[in-house]
């Protein structure tokens, strides 16, 4: 017998296919958007992306890669899929810390603008986004790009119904597109594209999937983690110039009403929500009262843990240029900026517990227990470090939650999005639906990345073992008639 939420999630994705205008994050992990969590090149990681077309249509792809404080674009370009093609490239830097951050590739799936050759270099992430008239009060160096998070969305399907560009990016017998210059002529002021950039191009179609693999080869480590995956985001073509901010999460399309509909797990159940907002239909897919996860620290094995906890779209709530306000938007608090510090905290609860169950923050250890700041959580992507050691050696940690030299070295962590660590409800941590549904918690994603360095070993092997767990969550629902939670 099928569960309940089984039965409920079927129905919710035939309505949303019936309307057409509703935004589901897809349990099979394929869709027309996906986010990637998390980007690193600190202390000699590297990310890799991969983006997988599972259709036989052709795809037109805006890639937005953001920067982990603000959720600023530091990169944007077009990516061209051919039917069933898959792209990959690696994220990396050099050895100073002080340098940014660029990508690189040896696929030959075509992008406008092109890369260069991998034999000559990459695309260097950049801080235009952040500084001269753009600034918006954070880090203005260029190290801010070197951790961040990733966005890829449909813009639509490519055809050849009028100047073949199908075939233009589809691989001949040698694994080469037959031309992807003829994209490139197409965006100058004289091409097709420049004059109406919907030539050749057909309503979203979906059928994506990424990946990431977080690696640090001098280490042997490598953390994987599948990309988020948003379904019925568009029945539109948001084809756009390469280097255009938009589509992003704010372009889903609206139904008739004017709203967009998300529809998301509640316990056994499935609740509609709908938003004259479209951001906010993306936040509802994402939202949570807890995050559960597990963690290790201990010291016999040189264990660390950190947890990655993404907002992604916490920049439409916090930043004053997409807000229009000078003050957050719920579900956040605080607008980002120089008046915050170059942050936007929101308060957070913890409760970390040992594998018997007992919760402690230190240990049993009396007046030698650590004062540990208030939990909080202040970027787009944020690491939480658990000990006194970091496994990504993350600029966006915020506070160390565990000290193994008193607490608990392993065990699991509740984190609460709606209270702050003494209990205090945080009234502003709620999503409100047009048609009365309320979501508690904030809108977050992520992982926890252990690692472990066993020197039991024979001495001089490399004995360097990782893992990247995904968080689980829960989201707490109220409704006011005729609006129902399950």
């Amino acid at each position: 017998m099928r569960s309940a939420l089984t039965i409920a999630l079927t129905a919710a994705l035939g309505a949303a296919s019936a309307n057409s205008c509703a935004v589901t994050l897809n349990p099979r992990g394929l869709g027309q958007v996906l986010i990637y969590p998390y980007y690193t090149v600190n202390a000699g990681f590297g990310t890799l992306l991969s983006v997988v077309n599972t259709t036989p249509d052709g795809k037109a792809l805006k890639v937005h890669i953001r920067e982990g404080y603000d959720g600023r674009d530091v990169l944007v370009f077009n990516l061209y899929l051919s039917p069933f093609d898959a792209w990959v490239a690696q994220i990396f830097a050099g050895s100073d810390a002080s340098t940014g951050a660029a990508i690189a590739t040896n696929d030959n799936s075509c992008t406008v603008p092109p890369f260069p050759p991998i034999s000559a270099g990459a695309a260097a992430f950049r801080d235009a986004g952040y500084t001269g008239a753009d600034a918006d009060g954070g880090p203005t160096g260029i190290a801010r790009t070197r951790e961040g998070y990733v966005e890829i969305i449909e813009m639509g399907t490519v055809t050849n119904e009028h100047e073949e560009t199908l075939n233009a990016i589809t691989h001949d017998s040698s694994g080469v597109p037959s031309n992807c210059p003829q994209l490139i002529q197409a965006w100058t002021a004289g091409g097709y594209w420049g004059a109406n950039a919907a030539t050749d191009i057909g309503t979203p179609s979906g059928g994506l999937y990424g990946a990431e693999s977080i690696i640090n080869v001098a280490e042997g480590l490598m953390y994987t983690v599948n990309a988020e995956a948003i379904d019925g985001f568009s029945i539109t073509v948001r084809h756009t110039i390469p280097g255009s901010a938009l589509p992003d999460l704010s372009s889903a399309t609206k139904s008739a009403d004017g709203t967009v509909s998300a529809f998301v797990p509640v316990g056994s159940g499935m609740v509609e929500a709908k938003y004259s907002h479209p951001e906010d239909a993306i936040s509802a897919l994402f939202m949570a009262d807890t995050l559960h996860n597990e963690y290790v620290v201990d010291p016999g094995l040189n264990a660390m843990t950190d947890w990655i906890v993404t907002f992604p779209t916490k920049r439409f709530y916090v930043d004053p240029s997409l807000s229009g306000d000078a003050a957050a938007r719920a579900p956040f608090d605080v607008a980002f900026g120089a008046a915050s510090g170059g942050t936007s905290c929101v308060p957070i609860g913890r409760h970390v517990l040992d594998r018997e169950g007992a919760e402690s923050a230190a240990g049993d250890c009396g007046f030698m227990c650590p004062t540990l700041p208030a939990a909080a959580v202040c970027y787009a992507a944020n690491v939480i470090q658990f000990g006194v050691a970091s496994a990504l050696n993350s600029n966006l940690a915020y506070f160390a939650l565990v000290d193994h030299a008193f607490g608990p070295s392993a065990g699991n962590m509740r984190t609460d999005l709606t209270k702050d660590d003494l209990g205090n409800t945080q009234p502003r941590h709620s999503l409100t639906s047009a048609n009365g549904v309320a979501l508690a918690g904030l809108p977050a994603i992520g992982f926890a990345a252990i690692d472990y360095v066993d020197g039991n070993v024979t001495p001089g092997t490399l004995a360097n073992y990782s893992g990247a767990y995904r968080h689980r969550s829960t989201v707490a629902c109220s409704a006011t008639p005729p609006a129902v939670c399950p």
